[in-house]
C-alpha cells in the first residue's frame, strides 16, 4: 500500500510537467505570432506611407531635374547599390535569425561588416572616375564619390539594423526610416534648386542614412561593441559569403539594365527608364519591407518543422498574390495617364515602358518571396546559383531587347527572364530543399489574379473614356480600387484579417457567428 501514493504522486508530477510544458510552447506560439502580426502590420504601414511620400517626391524633383540628370544618377546608384550588396558580406542575416543569438555573434558580425565597407568605400572613391567612364557615364564620378561615404555607413549601422529586424520592431524601423526621410530630401529640393544635378541625390542618400542609423541606434535595448572572436568567423564566412554573393548577383542582375544601358544609350533615355522602373517596382516597395523584415525571421522561427513551413509559403504566396496583382494590373492598364499625371510631359515617353515593366514588377515580387524562403532554411548555395543563372541570361536578353526595340525591348527582356528562367529556377531550389511542393501554391494565384484582372479592365476602361489623363486616372484609379474589395472580399477577410475586420464593419454587413465558415 506505501507504494501506490509514491507511484501516484510521480504520475501527477509528470502530467503536471508535461501540462506545464504545452502551456510554455502555446505561450511562446502565441508571442511570436503577436510580434510577427505587429510586424505585418507596421511593415506594410511604413511601406504605404514611404512609397506615398516617396512618389510625391519624385514628382516635385521630376519636374526640377531632367531625365539626363536622372540618367547620371542612376547610373551612380546603379554602382553602388551593387557594391553595397558586399558592404556587410550576408552577416546582418545571421544577427537577424533566431538560430544564432546576437549576444555570441553581433560584435564579431560588427567588426567584419566595418571592416568590408570601408574598404569597399575606399576603394568605390578612388576608381570613381575611371569606374564611370567604363560604364559610359564620366558625370557620375561625382555622386560616386560622395556615395561612398553611404557605403561606409552601411557596415556601421549593419547590426542595428539586423536587431531591429529580428525583434520584429517594424514600428521602430519605419520611425528610423521616416526621420531620416525628411531631412534628406529637403537637402534634395535645396541642392537642386542650387543646381547641383546629380550630386544633390547623393548627398540627399548621405543625410537621410546618418540620420537613420542614429535613430536605429537609440531604439536599441542593448548594444553591442566590435569584437573578434576567431572560433565565429569560419562559421560566419560560410553562412555570410553564399548570401553575399547572391545578393551580389541579385543586385547586379536588378541594376544590370543600367549598367547595359548606360553603354549603348543616352544619360536621358536612361533617366526615363529610372522614372518607369521605379513604378514598376510599387509593388516590391509595399512588400519588400513586410517579406524581408517580417518573413525572413519567421520563416526563421519555423524552418525546421516542414509542414508548417510549406503552410506559411502557401500562406506568403496567396498575399503576396493579393497585393502585387491588382498593383500590375492596374498599372499596365494606367500606365501612360499615370507618367503624365504625376510627373509631367517630359516624361511620357516612360509610360510605354511602364506598361511592360509592371508585369516584372509583379513576377519580381514573387521572387523576393522565395529568396526570403530560401534564406531561411540555409539553402544558400542554391540561391547563388539562380542568381547565376538569372544574370547569366539577362545581360544577353536586355543587349537583344535593346537593339529590337529600345527601352521598350528592354522592359520585355526583364519579363521574359523572369518567367522562363528565375521563377522555374526558384521552384528548383525551393523542392531541393523542401521536397514536392504543395499544388495549393499554383491554386493561391488564381483568385486574386482573376479579381485584379476585373479591377485591370475597370481602370482601364475609365482611363480610356473619361478625357483628361488626370480625371481618367483618378476616376479609373478608384473604380479599380471598389472593384477589386468587391472581388477579393473574401479572400481579404481569409487572409488579412485585419482588414477583414475593417470589411465587416461596413453599413450592411450582417457580423457573421463566431463558428461560421466560409
Amino acid at each position: 500500500m506505501s507504494g501506490d501514493p509514491v507511484d501516484n504522486e510521480v504520475e501527477i508530477e509528470t502530467d503536471t510537467g508535461t501540462e506545464t510544458e504545452t502551456e510554455t510552447e502555446q505561450a511562446a506560439e502565441q508571442d511570436l505570432r503577436r510580434d510577427i502580426g505587429r510586424g505585418v502590420v507596421w511593415a506594410a504601414a511604413g511601406n504605404i506611407v514611404m512609397r506615398v511620400a516617396g512618389i510625391l517626391v519624385t514628382a516635385v524633383v521630376a519636374r526640377i531635374f531632367s531625365p539626363d540628370e536622372f540618367g547620371v544618377f542612376a547610373i551612380a546608384l546603379a554602382v553602388f547599390v551593387v557594391v553595397t550588396s558586399l558592404a556587410e558580406l550576408g552577416m546582418a542575416s545571421a544577427v537577424a535569425r533566431s538560430v544564432m543569438e546576437p549576444d555570441e555573434i553581433a560584435g564579431t558580425v560588427s567588426s567584419i561588416s566595418i571592416l568590408v565597407s570601408f574598404t569597399l568605400a575606399t576603394l568605390m572613391a578612388v576608381f570613381a572616375g575611371p569606374l564611370a567612364s567604363l560604364l559610359g557615364m564620366p558625370a557620375a564620378a561625382g555622386p560616386l564619390r560622395v556615395m561612398s561615404i553611404c557605403l561606409a555607413l552601411t557596415g556601421l549601422f549593419a547590426v542595428p539594423g539586423a536587431q531591429l529586424v529580428r525583434g520584429f520592431r517594424q514600428d521602430r524601423i519605419l520611425i528610423g526610416t521616416l526621420a531620416g526621410f525628411v531631412p534628406a530630401n529637403v537637402v534634395l529640393v535645396v541642392l537642386a534648386l542650387l543646381g547641383q544635378g546629380a550630386t544633390a541625390f547623393a548627398w540627399s542618400r548621405v543625410v537621410g542614412q546618418v540620420v537613420t542609423g542614429l535613430v536605429f541606434v537609440y531604439f536599441l535595448e542593448r548594444r553591442y561593441r566590435p569584437e573578434w572572436r576567431r572560433g565565429l568567423v569560419g562559421p560566419l564566412m560560410r553562412f555570410g559569403l553564399p548570401l553575399a554573393l547572391a545578393n551580389l548577383i541579385n543586385w547586379t542582375l536588378l541594376n544590370a539594365d543600367y549598367l547595359v544601358l548606360g553603354r549603348l544609350l543616352t544619360a536621358e533615355q536612361v533617366g526615363v527608364y529610372m522614372i518607369a522602373f521605379n513604378v514598376a517596382n510599387w509593388t516590391t516597395a509595399v512588400l519588400g519591407s513586410v517579406l524581408n523584415g517580417v518573413v525572413l525571421p519567421a520563416f526563421g522561427r519555423v524552418g525546421d518543422d516542414r509542414e508548417r513551413l510549406v503552410e506559411s509559403l502557401v500562406s506568403a504566396t496567396r498575399l503576396v498574390a493579393l497585393v502585387a496583382f491588382p498593383i500590375a494590373f492596374c498599372t499596365v492598364a494606367m500606365a501612360p495617364s499615370l507618367v503624365h499625371t504625376v510627373f509631367g510631359a517630359q516624361w511620357d515617353a516612360a509610360g510605354p515602358v511602364l506598361s511592360v515593366l509592371a508585369v516584372y514588377g509583379a513576377c519580381f515580387a514573387f521572387t523576393l518571396l522565395y529568396v526570403n524562403l530560401l534564406v531561411a532554411i540555409g539553402a544558400t548555395t542554391q540561391l547563388l546559383l539562380v542568381q547565376v543563372a538569372w544574370i547569366t541570361a539577362l545581360v544577353p536578353a536586355m543587349i537583344w531587347g535593346i537593339e529590337v526595340g529600345g527601352l521598350v525591348g528592354a522592359a520585355w527582356a526583364h519579363v521574359v527572364v523572369v518567367l522562363l528562367v528565375s521563377v522555374p529556377g526558384y521552384l528548383w531550389a525551393m523542392r531541393s530543399g523542401l521536397g514536392p511542393l504543395p499544388a495549393a501554391m499554383g491554386r493561391a494565384l488564381l483568385r486574386p489574379a482573376g479579381a485584379a484582372a476585373v479591377a485591370g479592365a475597370a481602370a482601364w476602361v475609365c482611363d480610356r473614356v473619361i478625357d483628361g489623363p488626370g480625371m481618367g486616372l483618378l476616376t479609373g484609379g478608384l473604380v479599380a480600387v471598389a472593384v477589386y474589395l468587391v472581388a477579393a472580399r473574401s479572400m481579404i477577410e481569409h487572409d488579412l484579417p485585419e482588414v477583414g475586420r475593417l470589411l465587416r464593419r461596413l453599413p450592411g454587413r450582417r457580423p457573421r457567428h463566431r463558428g461560421a465558415h466560409r
